[in-house]
């Protein structure tokens, strides 16, 4: 007896209905029903507003598997796909967005979003503009573009544009935490409170807010709380362990500050500081190193390489063989000091808005089989298992930087005019003066309490950027004679910064790349800062590390020029003057 229509449909497999229901609705080929499409949308979705995103991509990527040209899915998925960290994967979204539709003020403020996240700051001003335009109601596209402004160092234009929008909302705490930090980066920490504090009040729980106003008011009692509250808010967010890790730093508590610290190197961090290590080795734990290899890692600048290096002679006594990877300007200084480590210099790959650290050297021999290294670790990371309290931290007694003898010799020769008076290296401010910068580092006008000294001391410049106009400006204002080395680039060449130390009799400096150059060489340092350094880890009269480093600090509570009389007070104390 032949079967009919409805009975051969009733003997199809389950997965084949479901197959057809979805196609006759001109869907994409899937398993998935249409209630099961619509349950795992609305999972998403519920995810995605509860910052859940590695939940929320889970069910989109079902629904965009039936819904491929679907906006609002597109969207959301490209937001909670770089939320994650894989911008790679971002970027393939949104182009499949723009793809199939016109850029709709929607599709702009994804992209947007994601410019600002991968650094691309002129492309998020630009959209900005063109989403003021297209929506000029919508507080969100003033925020992210006053936030491009700030980024790019646009501050009274940013400024002045907030002051424009805010009476339209005047209640919106992200606007007013967006002109705060304008006004911090152009005017101080001091200025941008008031503001910080109006973006606190009209929303307790904001978790830049509080993040922010803790940065404005550093070591503080309170900027701790702050910083608490705001992790409490967004617990998976690298920035706020690192906000929190740099406060319990400065308290002391260096056991739980190296936890939250070890965030620093998320790849949910912005261009510009997130690093992948592509050696693929297991991390060091803490374990005995007793017969064992250990490779360490550069990150961040490369004063802070030369900060955190003045633990390498520990672990460099330690381990039966100690791999070392720095800057290129690092290299001989660090092989020098450990003829018996292999260092190599790093190369940055840049991918889709991620950076690659490549050792290629150590890799290459790893890959031949030609070594075999048992553990990594970040140099930032590498005393985390040695000092839990302040009471940990100890100069190594052999020091760390040693000057190559040729170079000091031929330094020796270029200041041999200068003996007759102790000679002082100066270095008062970094060649980066973007953003808050500008406010942690002292003028060309702060350094009058120096011509006190002028008549008894000689001084030489460290600054490692051009500063042939603040030298004569220096001279003219203050009377101040200050020997510059010609043709020596201090910033390209290291090894000349240490020669040159190895005859100053003593090292003023702000903290900058120079200054730790200085107290890696165990030359003495005194070294001066507005507010107090996380790597103080709880003192603000000297480096722990250090054998013989000095620590000015004002807290906020001093102008630099009284902070320079302090360090001038100093200065005839240290060398008997």
């Amino acid at each position: 007896m032949a079967t009919t229509k409805r009975q051969n449909k009733k003997n199809e497999p389950t997965a084949q209905k479901k197959k057809r229901k979805t196609e006759n609705l001109g869907l994409a080929k899937t398993d998935l029903t249409i209630g099961e499409i619509r349950r795992a949308l609305k999972k998403g979705q519920e995810h995605a507003e509860r910052a859940e995103w590695p939940e929320a991509v889970k069910h989109l990527l079902k629904a965009w598997e039936a819904f491929p040209e679907d906006l609002n899915i597109l969207t959301v998925l490209a937001h909670a796909l770089t939320q994650l960290g894989v911008r790679e994967h971002a970027i393939y979204v949104l182009e499949r967005a723009l793809h199939y539709h016109e850029p709709t003020a929607d599709v702009c403020s994804v992209i947007q979003q994601l410019a600002l996240e991968m650094g691309f700051n002129a492309i998020a001003e630009k959209l900005g503009h063109q989403l003021v335009a297209m929506e000029p109601t919508v507080a969100k596209h003033y925020i992210n573009l006053l936030t491009a402004l700030n980024r790019q160092d646009k501050y009274t234009e940013s400024i002045d544009m907030a002051q424009q929008v805010l009476p339209l909302f005047p209640e919106n705490s992200d606007l007013w935490n967006v002109l705060a930090s304008a006004v911090r980066y152009r005017d101080g920490n001091d200025a941008s409170v008031v503001f910080y504090e109006e973006a606190l009040r009209l929303d307790p729980k904001n978790y830049k807010v509080l993040s922010n106003l803790a940065s404005a008011m550093p070591g503080t009692d309170r900027a701790f709380e702050l910083t608490h509250g705001a992790l409490a808010q967004q617990p998976e967010n690298p920035e706020l362990h690192i906000n929190m890790a740099l406060e319990m730093f400065r308290k002391g508590q260096l056991k739980q500050a190296f936890e939250h610290y070890s965030h620093r190197l998320s790849s949910r961090r912005v261009q510009a500081q997130n690093i992948t290590y592509t050696h693929k080795l297991p991390e060091w734990d803490g374990s005995s190193l007793k017969g064992k290899s250990l490779f360490v890692t550069a990150e961040q600048g490369i004063g802070d390489e030369v900060m955190f290096g003045n633990y390498l002679p520990y672990l460099y006594e330690q381990a039966e063989k100690l791999y070392i990877g720095v800057d290129r300007r690092l290299v001989s200084l660090m092989q020098r000091r450990f003829p018996n480590a292999v260092v190599d210099g790093y190369t940055d790959r840049m991918t889709e808005g991620y950076r690659y650290r490549v050792f290629m050297q150590i890799q290459k021999s790893l890959e031949d089989g030609a070594i075999d290294i048992d553990y990594a670790i970040p140099l930032g990371s590498c005393a985390r298992y040695a000092w839990h309290v302040p009471e940990d931290v100890k100069a190594h007694p052999d020091g760390f930087l040693k000057p190559n003898p040729d170079r000091a010799a031929e330094f020796g020769k270029q200041v041999a005019h200068l003996k007759d008076k102790p000679i002082i290296g100066l270095a008062w401010r970094s060649g980066l003066s973007g953003g808050v910068r500008r406010h942690r580092y002292s003028t060309v006008d702060d350094l009058a309490p120096l011509a006190a000294l002028k008549d008894k001391v000689h001084f030489v410049n460290l600054m490692y950027t051009d500063v042939t106009d603040d030298l004569k400006e220096i001279k003219d204002k203050h009377g101040i004679d200050i020997f510059r080395f010609e043709d020596t680039d201090l910033k390209q060449d290291i090894e000349a910064n240490v020669a040159i130390m190895a005859h100053c009799d003593l090292v003023v400096a702000a903290c900058t790349a120079p200054g730790m150059f200085s107290l890696s060489s165990g030359r003495p340092t005194i070294l001066f800062e507005s507010d107090a350094v996380w790597w103080g880890f709880g003192s603000d009269d000297h480096v722990l590390f250090a054998k013989d480093a000095d620590f000015i600090c004002g807290r906020s509570q001093q102008t630099f020029k009284q902070l320079i009389e302090r360090v001038a007070a100093r200065v005839q104390e240290k060398l008997g003057l």
